[in-house]
């Protein structure tokens, strides 16, 4: 047996010349926009659908069931999409109630808001991608905090989030072109906020499904002013892999706690102390067997605690301020024999990441059509890193099958310091047209670099039912302090990578109901950090002891797409939605473009709603896409200087295969049970109803010999099969 490789290859891949021809049209808007903007000023008379109240015109395009809209509500920002108790705001794209009446595998926030345009992922992780990006280049922030890798079971590619579906009031995401308030990011921004108590009892909510069991208790003191809410939640996912026919050779626990402690001040100002835990650990015990998993114990425990104040002095000037801490540890042990038995292989991975953080915005209102949105963040850290490998491996060296020992030991403990200022002016130039120019200034001590981002975001109102919006901007992301790739050998930090990203939308609302979104966006990566993936074996609980473990170094990457969406949700009965995304996602490594992992070209979202009576809600999503690309291996014979003859291989170009076509239908019943104190709610939930096996890579491959003669053996990996899910929730 031997393992000799080489280093991948790539192919070509193109964007189409009509995609491309959009992206044209969306750079002539922009620079457009500034002539537009001024003829607009030039208009004395608010447009049609503007009122007069006190002096002040404002214009109601923006939302046609709002007669006015104040100028710190205008969305100026494309590519945007809410969750909220009622449709108040025009990016509001679902209600809470329809949400939880939606498929849901494990009940989880991540999973359910991934059908939306821009979003990709597998069946395996919740860390869905955002236009082709990676889940790390998110901003998630909660109650005000910023999460850092905010998932469940890690070792099993981040399956579920930590943050509970069921606490959740309203979220906000942003899937390119975001304003100057968010920094260190270069894709997207999750914002999530918990429910707001206002009933005058107690509130209790009891859950027990196939993958976890919550509670939930909110209520409220000090005559109203003040509230609170606390929830738990304990995991078993392996019950619902297990009911769905799947193995699972692992014992994961899981769990999380979130609580929140909200006074009101006065009318005008708001004091909140927060907290939010989460708790991993894992076991694998093979018990004597001889295969390529070797034992792992594992544990992921993630801390916050943090204040955030709200408030506002009058018309004119409000704000937001927070104050945070976090810990977070990573615990990965392993041992045991690899490569059928004959080698040993061990590791010791324990990392420690402690974070203070400070944020502070400000919005003042000069006028009725220009208002200053500025402030700034600090944040101070200190990452702990001691990690241990030993891994035996066979080298084939000039001829010579020979056993080598790969070890890797660090101990290393980098601190630093992380700050960053912004100032972004609002102004209505005449009333269909509001535009918002901003500056960042960011600075990391570890990596010592910093740098100004520019941005500009517009929307105007053609008509009372067509808003076109538009945005320009620089971002930039620095190298997290615990993101230190010491398994691959990695001791410093890269400098920051950078993004221009262009966004051009157009929404329009029928009466009828119909909304309709048109979005084209590109975002062109440059000063990218090298990375480290496996070729074949994607999913490992072990990825750096593995052969196929590459390092990819790209010079520039590009991100481009068209997305389609098309929803009616103002019918009580019967609601609806369907999107359509085409998307090329890809890098240049070696001079060569080639598409990233999990790209997926053409994808398709469809999912109704449909309540037969009044305690009844069935509902169905299904989607579509093309294949993932994959990485190929081929086998070889290769004669010994003594004589024998053994096998050998090679890595085809990195990601030249496509995996077929993915599709996939859930399914889910919820029936409501009005009692007298209380409501009762049962679900039936089914994932991949019609048990379609979607295919990834390689499961398994390997070769043996035979009479001379060489026979190759090639399994494709799976998605997850058939998993049924029921539950009760009782809200009392």
């Amino acid at each position: 047996m031997n393992l000799a490789f080489e280093e991948p290859g790539s192919s070509v891949i193109g964007l189409r010349h009509g995609a491309a021809s959009v992206f044209r049209m969306a750079r002539l808007f922009l620079r457009g926009l500034v002539l537009c903007a001024t003829a607009c000023a030039l208009k004395a008379d608010p447009a049609p659908g503007a009122k007069e109240e006190g002096g002040r015109s404002e214009t109601a395009a923006s939302s046609p069931e709002e007669e006015v809209v104040k100028l710190d509500k205008v969305v100026v920002t494309p590519s945007q999409f809410g969750i909220a108790e009622e449709r108040v705001a025009p990016n509001v794209t679902l209600t809470n109630a329809e949400l939880e009446t939606l498929p849901q595998f494990g009940e989880d926030l991540y999973r359910t808001i991934s059908r939306l345009p821009g979003l990709t992922g597998n069946d395996f992780s919740a860390m869905f991608l955002v236009r082709g990006a990676p889940n790390n280049q998110l901003l998630a922030r909660f109650d005000g905090v910023d999460l850092i890798e905010p998932f469940h079971l890690k070792d099993f590619d981040g399956s579920l989030s930590i943050v509970d579906l069921q606490t959740i009031g309203s979220v906000d995401l942003v899937t390119g072109g975001f304003t100057t308030e968010y920094g260190d990011r270069l894709a997207g921004v999750l914002t999530m906020e918990t429910q707001e108590f206002t009933r005058p009892k107690l509130l209790t909510t009891v859950g027990l499904s196939v993958t976890d069991l919550r509670v939930t208790n909110q209520g409220e003191f000090a005559g109203g002013d003040g509230q609170w809410m606390v929830a738990a939640r304990r995991g078993y996912i392996d019950l619902a892999i297990k009911l769905g026919g799947g193995e699972i050779d692992a014992s994961p626990i899981y769990y999380d706690f979130s609580s929140k402690v909200e006074y009101r001040l006065n009318p005008h100002h708001t004091l909140s102390l927060h907290m939010l835990y989460a708790n991993d650990s894992m076991q694998r015990l093979q018990k004597g067997r001889i295969d390529d998993d070797p034992d792992l114990r594992s544990r992921y425990d993630s801390a916050y605690v943090w204040g955030r104040w709200r408030g506002d002095f009058g018309e004119r000037l409000s704000g937001e301020g927070v104050l945070s801490l976090a810990r977070l540890d990573w615990h990965r042990n392993g041992n045991g024999v690899i490569d059928g038995g004959v080698h040993r292989f061990t590791l010791q991975d324990d990392r420690r990441l402690d974070t203070v953080g400070l944020r502070q915005d400000w919005t003042l209102n000069l006028t009725e059509r220009a208002l200053v949105r500025t402030g700034f963040e600090f944040k101070s850290g200190q990452a702990r890193y001691d990690y241990a490998l030993l891994r035996e491996m066979w080298s084939l060296i000039n001829g010579n099958l020979l056993d080598t020992t790969r070890t890797v030991n660090y101990t290393l403990r980098p601190d630093g310091d992380y700050a960053a200022a912004y100032f972004a002016p609002r102004l209505q130039l005449g009333a269909p047209l509001v535009i918002e120019p901003g500056v960042r200034f960011e600075r990391h001590s570890y990596t010592n670099d910093s740098g100004w981002s520019p941005r500009l975001n517009a929307s105007l109102a053609v008509g009372p039912r067509t808003t076109v919006r538009a945005a320009w901007g620089i971002y930039e992301q620095a190298q997290g302090l615990q993101e230190l790739s010491v398994q691959d050998r990695e001791t410093k930090f890269s400098p920051s990578e950078r993004a221009e990203q262009r966004v051009l939308g157009v929404s329009h609302k029928l009466e009828s109901g119909l909304t309709l979104r048109l979005e084209a966006y590109e975002r062109l990566s440059s000063h990218l950090r090298p990375y480290w993936e496996n070729l074949v074996d994607v999913f490992n609980v072990f990825p750096e002891a593995l052969y196929d473990r590459t390092k990819v170094s790209p010079s520039r990457g590009r991100a481009r797409g068209l997305e389609l969406l098309a929803e009616n949700r103002r019918n009580p009965r019967f609601g609806w939605s369907a999107s359509y995304t085409y998307a090329v996602t890809e890098e240049e490594v070696g001079g060569r473009w080639t598409p990233r992992l999990w790209d997926q070209r053409h994808t398709f979202y469809a999912d109704v709603t449909y309540v037969p009576a009044p305690h009844w809600q069935l509902s169905a999503s299904w989607q579509y896409h093309t294949g993932w690309p994959f990485t190929d291996i081929n086998y070889y014979l290769t004669t010994l200087n003594d004589g024998s003859l053994i096998y050998s291989w090679t890595y085809g170009p990195r990601g030249a295969l496509r995996a077929p076509a993915y599709h996939r239908l859930d399914l889910r019943a919820t029936r409501t049970y009005r009692l007298k104190h209380s409501t009762l709610r049962a679900f039936v939930d089914i994932f991949n109803a019609y048990d379609r096996q979607n295919e990834v890579g390689y499961d398994e491959h390997s070769a043996t010999i035979v009479n001379g003669q060489l026979i190759v053996h090639k399994t494709p990996g799976r998605m997850l099969p058939l998993l049924p899910s029921f539950g009760l929730s009782w809200e009392f």
